[in-house]
């Protein structure tokens, strides 16, 4: 079985995770709403309306978001891949 490379699985992760919550950003700006409603379906119908901040999201705070999510993208690609070639070769 083929191993993986920690790094290119947890950079890899780690930026599809950045973009996504670049995307989300993105979509709250424009459509409040809307994405809370397809967010509400994705927690099976929870009223996410009343944990809406009042403030609106200001740039850095994005910023601040999508590298936290793609930083934390990266621990968990190197976990996943880590565990994943120690469970398929059996060693490091």
């Amino acid at each position: 079985m083929n191993r993986l490379s920690t790094l290119s699985v947890g950079v890899a992760l780690g930026t599809t995770l950045a973009l996504m919550s670049m995307l989300c950003a993105l979509a709250f700006a424009l459509w409040p709403e809307a994405t809370l409603d397809s967010f509400g379906a994705f927690v099976h119908g929870l009223d996410l309306s009343t944990v809406r901040s009042a403030a609106p999201i200001s740039p850095g705070r994005a910023l601040y978001g999508i590298v936290g999510l793609g930083m934390v993208g990266v621990v968990a690609g190197v976990v996943f891949a880590s565990i994943y070639n120690l469970v398929a070769t059996g060693r490091r």
